[in-house]
């Protein structure tokens, strides 16, 4: 019993989550189709935003060390895929004038995340629970990941330059 599930485990590290259909390269190819919206992009950068902000500042302080190796790469993984997401939708279309506004918002958004990850899971790691509630970065990720409709990713883009 122990050899299978050792060859479990080496088959899912290698293939990945073998009952999650929606890899990053489904999302990828879902972004590439002409018919895909932008809309259909800011749901899915809001989804991956939430990940990481659940990792980066979990509801519960006593969960929030218990694997402090595993969240990082996590984090970065999921802001690789809101790139690659990002970059793929603005490559294979052409914005509408009525989504000047949404594309300005998610250029900025991708920007602003990039510049600021890294002080994000530097103060994520400093164990300070407090410090996490405190920072602006995570205040602000918080609500634009904590609203699905995206409005609050469009009403805050013009603001992140300052950030």
């Amino acid at each position: 019993m122990k050899e299978l599930l050792t060859e479990w485990r080496k088959f899912v590290n290698e293939v990945g989550d073998p009952y999650s259909y929606y890899t990053p390269s489904h999302w990828r190819q879902v972004f590439s189709h002409p018919d895909t919206t932008i809309d259909t992009l800011i749901d899915r950068l809001i989804r991956n935003a939430g990940d990481i902000s659940s990792l980066l500042y979990p509801d519960d302080p006593e969960e929030y060390y218990e694997n402090p190796d595993g969240w990082e790469s996590a984090v970065e993984k999921d802001l690789e895929d809101i790139n690659n997401y990002a970059r793929v939708w603005f490559k294979n279309h052409e914005v509408k004038e009525e989504d000047e506004d949404k594309a300005k918002a998610i250029k900025t958004f991708v920007d602003w995340f990039n510049r600021n990850i890294d002080e994000m899971i530097e103060v994520s790691k400093s164990e300070d629970y407090d410090d996490v509630m405190d920072s602006k970065a995570h205040k602000i990720l918080r609500h634009i990941a904590n609203d699905e409709t995206g409005n609050m990713l469009v009403a805050l883009a013009p603001q992140l330059d300052k950030f």
